[in-house]
């Protein structure tokens, strides 16, 4: 493998008649109609953020967050065919994807090596400051496009190789023109509309960088409690995973190209004592000071849990 650097109450109305030393039959007043049936089961949503999950075998688990389903959209992802020997694969993404891509090279290169197939090549594309607004500008092309065709070219390939993409996927500007966060989901200036957007038109560009491309796995933020900065608090990270979940499911393939997800990284605390449905959840020491970028332990989860993912495809796995 070559590689490049989210009890009813009921009311008793009593009345007591007296009249010569005698009381009336105690009255009771009907239940209204809209009043809740104790015996009703509780509710199975939710406005606390869950992880999303693939069949959860907890029966405490939610089933919906503020309506959204909590399973993950399962799209098919095709098998990928080398063009000259080669199967590019790129990082796209931000500051923290290009972190985690990093470590995640260095582990295929080294200690994940055995289990790649050589005809595998990563390429670390992502760029720091540049979350997925930049990627669908034009005015950003040439140092997100066009300078991750010169990485590419940098290990031998061309655009044509690129046959699958890997994108952490996330908002960059998530507060009005005033610096007011959004307001969270469902309310019509949620970031969560924004993102649908935004992933519409990153799917459109694609194909026309890299027109041989045959899947993009794709994840989004993990856990932004730890966050120093309101527009990187949450639920904001973690409904952009809603909104990628339900895009997923609207548009499992875009100009003939699979959309899939990659793996579900967004986690609660480990305090919680919950987990994603791969086992994840965070600490306070998987991120650096801002509580936003990953350390290295986190570097080294989040690229574990990529490696592990793409290990499910026969093209990947040797």
């Amino acid at each position: 493998m070559k590689v490049s650097s989210a009890v009813g109450v009921c009311v008793l109305a009593i009345s007591l008649f007296s009249s010569a030393c005698t009381t009336s039959p105690m009255s009771v007043d009907p239940p209204d109609d809209d009043e809740e049936n104790p015996t009703d089961p509780p509710s199975t949503d939710t406005e606390d953020p869950y992880p999303i999950h693939v069949d959860s075998t907890d029966s405490d688990a939610p089933e919906t967050y503020k309506g959204l389903p909590l399973e993950l959209t399962i799209n098919a992802a095709p098998t990928v065919a080398p063009v000259e020997g080669s199967i590019g694969v790129v990082c796209i993404g931000m500051s923290n994807a290009f972190e985690e891509c990093a470590e995640y090279i260095n582990q295929a290169t080294w200690a994940w090596a055995s289990d790649i197939n050589p005809a595998v090549t990563i390429v670390n594309c992502a760029r720091g400051g540049h979350a997925i607004e930049r990627w669908i500008d034009p005015s950003f092309d040439d140092v997100l496009w066009d300078t991750c065709v010169t990485r590419l070219a940098d290990v031998g390939l061309e655009p044509r190789h690129v046959k699958v993409v890997l994108h952490k996927a996330s908002n960059q500007f998530t507060t009005y023109p005033n610096g007011q966060v959004l307001p969270p989901y469902p309310d019509p200036d949620a970031d969560y509309f924004n993102f649908l957007d935004n992933l519409d038109a990153f799917a459109l560009r694609v194909p026309a960088e890299f027109p041989a491309v045959e899947v993009v796995f794709t994840t989004s933020r993990s856990y932004g409690g730890f966050s120093t900065l309101p527009q990187r608090d949450e639920p904001i990270g973690y409904e952009q995973g809603h909104a990628l979940n339900v895009w997923l499911e609207d548009n499992p393939t875009v100009a003939g190209i699979a959309f899939v997800w990659g793996p579900y990284i967004w986690a609660p605390e480990c305090s919680t004592g919950i987990t994603n449905g791969t086992g994840l959840c965070y600490n306070r020491s998987h991120y650096e000071t801002d509580g936003i970028h990953p350390s290295p332990s986190g570097e080294a989860m989040i690229a574990a849990a990529w490696h592990q993912h793409l290990l499910e495809q026969a093209w990947y796995r040797l």
